[in-house]
């Protein structure tokens, strides 16, 4: 019968696959054993070994501490209170004695390789029906293992973890407990808001069963080492043997691996629980401020991802919710969205969050006393300063600078009538920016209070660090909406004022409880700025404040750049830096040269009167100042720092030019503020774009290099 031939034909291929599938678990059981062979050797090297530095990474590239996960067949932590967490970890201990060693393939393909030929053989022995199919999904489990081992991927351990051990968190004493959490709500949390301080003593030092902030029992663990990590963070070396009793390296690294360990065993990359989000998200604030490689870049990505599949991005979602879980839900992701931002421009590069992709409603202008656990009664904003405004203001700013630096495809190819319109349109944003924080957060600011003087310090920097993407954007615009044929009310000094702002804050005694934060925003946009602006200037009252505010940036720029001075950036930033000294060397020669031809003329007892330019009301600096030496190859003035302004003041800026903008805004032809000739302002600007140009060969060359290591 024509249809037994076909059978036949058929069982002879079912009999052929199955012997190749056989042959290859016959080759994956062989490589079971090749590794096992070797990995027994290496548990024989290691044994005994075993220190702090070999915990770590020694290439310092993208990755976490070098820490692993234990498997989940070794014991499972409870999270839920001290006493069974140590019963667990001795739990854990004894079964690791007799457990084998599964957690050696986990970040391998092999039980991949494995799970695939066993679908393979079943399909070959005799596919199951569509009715035997549907019936597996609805009350058969994929696999045959506890639902905790089937939730657990193991992928969140395959992110973190590089290389495999048994290591286990170390804990804090009692003491310590209480001090890391009183540092947390002073220095960490007034500045990333995403917890409830009240909420969170009660947990920490009250011994409260639930923490009202953060909902989800498996994150609670990791949740508590990355508030120990941050709060070790934000203190000195001094402040940690003072408080702590020990060195802040040791501290930093014993968090940061019970930071890392306790995220993977909570498997945050398939979480769903806001605790597990939000010790991601402190962890990853806490790296930037110890680690300037990739690592916060890219896993920053991945807490975006996380908190969409959460639906924080969707206000409906959290609409739902009690007004305290509410508040938690919209600041996690709007931290996560500065975090996004800042993390981008680290590097010049495009944030994943982008215009249009989300909206949730800013947080409330509120205190943490506003919010009751349990309770759902509306609450009211506050017209005053508040445990949020810092945070607000940061916020606000995002959503202003994710705007300007998002070029419409639209944009492109448009008439030069529409291109004025669509500059307009991005003056006007920044205006109404400054004008709305003004009056919602810095009008209610006592800045003879240290923490609301420094909140109004960064308030200033970073708008005028928006009104420099104005003006100096770091993304290709088009031709015809060019920066060089609009007048600016003095970019010079606007960029000078943000250099030297930043410094007062690296070095305010009333700064001290936020330099730890400041770190992490490295003012390279606004360096790159003054240099590119210095190969055109070289003289005046603003230029010798520029070079001398220089000096100190420069130097601090290059430890705490992206990838420290071997990263995509420095290289553009010290090629600028290279031309605008050499432009300013040969100046300092001319004048030298010019002073000397003069000695010879003038009396003897004139030979000690001011020059004009030392007469000049508003001259801070004079040339006679600087000397310049060579650091690292690069040529920078040394007495100017000495000039630099004295800290403890506040000396606001001069924003009124720059809002009288929203007077003309239909202007666009060539500068009439007297600072620039037309010629030298397009040269400026021409400097600003090879800079633009230099950071994406750069970029270009460093992904080559990586595609080949």
């Amino acid at each position: 019968m024509p249809r037994g031939r076909q059978g036949g034909r058929k069982r002879k291929r079912t009999d052929e696959e199955l012997l190749e599938r056989i042959s290859k678990l016959e080759d994956l059981v062989k490589e079971i054993e090749k590794n096992e062979g070797a990995a027994k050797v290496q548990d024989m090297t290691t044994v005994g070994s075993r220190d702090v530095a070999s915990t770590i990474s020694g290439d310092g590239q993208g990755g976490f501490a070098n820490v692993a996960v234990p498997s989940e067949g070794r014991g499972q932590l409870n999270w839920s209170s001290g006493k069974t967490e140590q019963g667990a970890r001795a739990k854990s201990d004894q079964s690791q004695a007799t457990m084998p060693r599964l957690d050696r393939y986990v970040g391998t393909s092999f039980w991949m390789a494995l799970s695939d030929e066993i679908s393979g053989l079943k399909d070959v022995l005799g596919g199951t029906s569509d009715e035997e199919e549907e019936g597996h999904d609805r009350g058969t489990p994929a696999l045959n293992l506890p639902s905790s081992r089937r939730q657990q991927s193991n992928h969140s351990g395959f992110v973190i973890s590089r290389t495999m051990s048994t290591e286990n968190p170390s804990y804090p004493t009692r003491h310590q407990v209480h001090t890391f959490c009183d540092v947390y709500l002073a220095n960490v949390d007034p500045v990333f808001k995403i917890l409830h301080g009240p909420s969170l003593r009660r947990y920490l030092q009250e011994d409260a069963v639930e923490l009202d902030c953060s909902p989800g029992v498996e994150g609670r663990e990791a949740l508590k080492f990355a508030i120990y990590y941050a709060a070790t963070s934000s203190l000195t070396e001094w402040e940690c043997r003072q408080r702590i009793g020990e060195d802040k390296a040791v501290l930093l690294l014993r968090y940061r691996i019970g930071t890392e360990l306790s995220l993977a065993k909570a498997d945050f990359v398939n979480t769903v629980e806001t605790s597990t989000l939000q010790a991601l998200v402190i962890y990853l604030v806490s790296v930037r401020a110890n680690d300037n490689t990739r690592l916060s870049w890219t896993l920053t990505s991945l807490a975006v991802r996380i908190a969409q599949a959460m639906g924080l991005h969707y206000d409906s979602t959290l609409c739902l919710l009690q007004p305290l879980e509410r508040e938690m839900g919209r600041r996690l992701w709007w931290q996560i969205c500065v975090l996004d931002s800042r993390a981008a421009g680290d590097r010049a590069s495009d944030p994943v969050v982008t215009a249009n992709s989300f909206n949730t409603k800013l947080p409330l202008h509120i205190n943490d006393e506003d919010l009751r656990s349990g309770s759902s009664e509306e609450v009211k904003e506050r017209d005053s300063f508040t445990d949020m405004t810092f945070c607000l203001i940061c916020q606000e700013v995002f959503d202003v600078e994710r705007q300007l630096n998002y070029v419409p495809a639209r944009e492109l190819g448009q008439p030069q009538a529409r291109s004025k319109e669509i500059w307009n349109q991005r003056i006007s944003t920044v205006i109404n920016m400054q004008r709305r924080i003004e009056d919602r957060y810095l009008r209610h600011l006592n800045v003879t209070r240290p923490f609301q003087w420094a909140t109004r310090m960064v308030a200033d920097i970073i708008t005028a660090t928006m009104w420099l993407m104005v003006y100096r954007p770091l993304q290709r615009r088009p031709e015809s909406v060019s920066s060089s044929a609009v007048p600016d009310p003095g970019i010079l000094r606007l960029s000078v004022e943000v250099l030297e702002k930043a410094h007062q804050i690296n070095t305010d005694p009333a700064a001290s409880p936020l330099r730890w934060l400041s770190h992490t925003y490295v003012q390279w946009h606004a360096l790159a700025v003054t240099t590119a602006e210095l190969c055109v200037k070289t003289e005046g009252p603003v230029v010798e404040r520029a070079w001398a505010i220089l000096e100190p940036t420069y130097k601090e720029t290059a430890q705490h750049v992206a990838d420290s001075n071997q990263g995509m950036l420095w290289r553009p930033i010290k090629k600028l830096m290279n031309k605008a000294q050499g432009v300013r060397q040969k100046y300092l020669d001319s004048r030298s040269a010019i002073a000397d031809l003069s000695a010879t003329k003038v009396p003897l007892a004139m030979s000690g009167q001011m020059s004009p330019l030392a007469n000049t009301a508003d001259a801070m600096y004079s040339i006679n100042d600087f000397t310049m030496e060579t650091i690292d190859g690069d040529i920078i003035s040394t007495d100017a720092v000495q000039q630099l302004p004295s800290t403890s003041t506040f000396v606001p800026f001069d924003w009124d030019p720059w809002l009288a903008m929203a007077a003309m805004p239909s202007t666009m032809g060539p500068t009439s503020q007297g600072q620039y000739s037309d010629d030298t302002n397009h040269m400026a600007w021409m400097n600003w774009r090879n800079f633009v140009d230099d950071i994406q060969v750069q970029d270009d060359v460093i992904s080559s290099q990586s595609a080949f290591l």
